[in-house]
């Protein structure tokens, strides 16, 4: 029988999900297949191939949670994409990214963010901005929300 939560990773799984929260069964996803191809064995039940940019190949309200670290950045990943976390977290899910601050209102996750709240999608827990990349004085959004 497979455990019960699922969580879905796209970049890089923090092992404190395992112990502190309760989470059991870890599917991985990323653009690059050799980045994946990297990954040590028996961090993830699951590894996929995934373009964010698509929608994603998964059934509807699936996971328990996601988490989105590093890829809502320059060139990469667009405000659509937190569409299809919330179409593919539970209800009551948790949805976890960041955002580098250099493009939150330059590609409108601003607009996406508070279309999706007052669409009534998911509630905001947390949102704050922060330091990301310290050394490289790196700034980034922070969020997490749950799904309605």
């Amino acid at each position: 029988m497979e455990p019960r939560l699922k969580s879905i990773i796209f970049n890089e799984i923090n092992p404190s999900l395992k112990e502190k929260f309760g989470y059991k069964n870890f599917h991985g996803a990323d653009l690059s297949q050799k980045l994946l191809d990297t990954v040590p064995e028996n961090l993830y039940q699951k590894l996929t191939k995934v373009d964010l940019n698509k929608p994603i190949s998964t059934e509807n309200n699936f996971y328990d949670a996601v988490m989105c670290v590093g890829t809502f950045t320059f060139g990469h990943v667009k405000p659509q994409a937190l569409d299809e976390f919330i179409r593919i977290t539970k209800p009551g899910g948790l949805i976890c990214f960041t955002i580098n601050e250099g493009i939150y209102v330059d590609y409108s996750f601003d607009k996406k963010i508070n279309f999706l709240t007052e669409e009534n999608k998911w509630k905001q827990l947390e949102f704050f901005k922060s330091d990301y990349i310290a050394s490289k004085d790196v700034n980034a959004w922070l969020g997490l929300f749950k799904v309605n």
